[in-house]
């Protein structure tokens, strides 16, 4: 065996080092130790990229860049002033890569009527300038949560519709064709699951693994100090349905420091493995708001997914 030398040695240390501060295996969470509701990540490159709800605060949608999913850093916000079209209420942004460009969908309520609509905005790069085209979506009293994904070339938007419809209608999770650039809908709209047992449904993220696409949607209250916020997920061998609810819903809740926890988006690393960012309130320390948890998420031997604590 050949001596390495002190140099090389030193080299190939730091190199163990930096790789490891890179990519650190355990998740200490919060991992944005901030208040960053209904976050989306995508992963362009080697890069994360991350945005969250903001409400009505003057800059709309904090941005946020990492390495490692672990370290986050604050990048600026989606929008350095609301669209002209919108009023407030800035919430639950999803971004999309498509094709060297970065789209994000939000949520805002319509400056003409108050009504929450789905808008969409076009950035160069994951790091560029986004330019709002204005409303995409807009379903009676509400439209809001988006979530797109792509099936082969096609692409389609779901979104959460009629939690304030007045004659009580059920929640349903709608989904839509897009057109290629993202920017418009095609075709009619479907839905992908409804809320018949009224526990609330929205924060959904679908992906595929294998021959099933598998449907993460958040349940209960989201956001009052009493919140019990959980994930539950679905299946369907199509798009279109039906979709199969798992019977051992929900598949992530709240435990002995973490009072609740939902509406994330799933991402895939490099090598494969998947991890799913949402947000959560801590027991005690409901004032500073829903922080940024990552947790690891792995498909079982019975065929579904399953988060690991």
């Amino acid at each position: 065996m050949c001596a390495m030398r002190p140099h090389s040695a030193f080299l190939a240390a730091a190199f163990l080092l930096s790789s490891l501060a890179a990519f650190p295996q355990k998740i200490v969470n919060p991992v944005i130790d901030a208040d960053a509701p209904d976050p989306s990540v995508i992963r362009v490159g080697k890069t994360y990229y991350a945005a969250a709800t903001s409400g009505n605060r003057p800059q709309a949608y904090r941005r946020y860049r990492s390495r490692n999913l672990r370290q986050w850093e604050p990048m600026g916000f989606v929008f350095d002033r609301w669209p002209d079209w919108t009023c407030g209420s800035f919430w639950a942004p999803e971004l999309f890569e498509l094709n060297g460009k970065v789209l994000c969908y939000y949520t805002a309520r319509q400056k003409s009527d108050s009504t929450s609509c789905i808008g969409v905005a076009v950035a160069e790069g994951p790091e560029g300038t986004f330019r709002d085209h204005g409303p995409l979506v807009r379903t009676t009293n509400e439209a809001i949560d988006a979530f797109v994904f792509a099936d082969g070339p096609q692409l389609y938007i779901t979104w959460k519709a009629y939690g304030l419809d007045p004659s009580h209608r059920p929640i349903e999770l709608l989904c839509q064709p897009l057109s290629p650039d993202g920017l418009h809908l095609e075709g009619k709209p479907f839905m992908l699951l409804r809320d018949d047992e009224r526990q609330g449904m929205e924060g959904q993220c679908v992906f595929k693994e294998g021959d099933w696409w598998y449907l993460l949607y958040s349940i209960r209250d989201c956001c009052s100090p009493r919140s019990d916020y959980a994930v539950s997920v679905a299946r369907s061998r199509n798009i279109r349905g039906p979709w199969e609810k798992y019977a051992g819903n929900p598949i992530l809740e709240g435990d002995s420091l973490i009072q609740s926890c939902g509406h994330g988006t799933m991402v895939r690393t490099s090598g494969k493995k998947m991890y799913y960012l949402c947000h959560a309130y801590y027991w005690n320390r409901y004032e500073e708001g829903r922080k940024a948890v990552l947790f690891r998420l792995k498909m079982g031997k019975d065929g579904w997914p399953h988060f690991l604590r």
